[in-house]
């Protein structure tokens, strides 16, 4: 290709970069999905399996977390929290098993779900969120680091912060 050729077809990317940037900025309007309306297509079968597996486990979550005790920070205070620990510790009447209820009630058992297309990182971010980890971005550098990041698999996955890095990336590689 000559070089006045070559100079025009570069000419011609820019001018359509220019035309379709400026008709993101000023003309297109993104459309808003409301879940609420009437006219939304029946669920499959397929749909239906999924969401109710999601319903159950969730109600699955939800009934282990209150049967631990485990009650959410923005709901908890110090007093009910030291009740709580009292009356475990007046049922199980020895030191020991004190200690491992204690230890108990410190893991937090939560679900994240990943969607088809969700980054690494959305993952790390919801095990942030949970109560999980202490450091998003640290997880997210061991998957990336360990060249796992893009192999984050999509679906609904049960983790508790007992686990380490190592264990929750198995889980999420999983298949859910």
């Amino acid at each position: 290709m000559s070089k006045p050729a070559l100079r025009y077809l570069a000419l011609g990317f820019l001018v359509s970069a220019i035309i379709l940037a400026g008709y993101r900025s000023f003309l297109y309007q993104p459309q808003v999905v409301d879940s609420s309306e009437s006219d939304t297509a029946p669920l499959t079968q397929d749909e239906l399996t999924y969401k109710e597996k999601y319903e159950t486990l969730l109600a699955e979550t939800e009934l282990a977390q209150l049967e631990s005790g485990y009650v959410d920070e923005s709901e908890n205070t110090e007093n009910t929290e030291s009740a709580a620990s009292d009356e475990a510790a007046q049922e199980s009447g020895e030191s020991d098993t004190e200690e491992s209820q204690e230890d108990s009630e410190d893991v937090v058992t939560a679900t994240v779900v990943i969607n088809q297309g969700d980054p690494s990182s959305t993952a790390a971010r919801q095990l942030q969120e949970q109560g999980i980890i202490e450091d998003s971005a640290e997880f997210d550098q061991f998957l990336e680091s360990n060249n796992l990041s893009n192999l984050v698999r999509p679906g609904s996955f049960t983790v508790n912060s007992d686990m380490s890095f190592q264990e929750i990336a198995d889980i999420l590689l999983s298949e859910s």
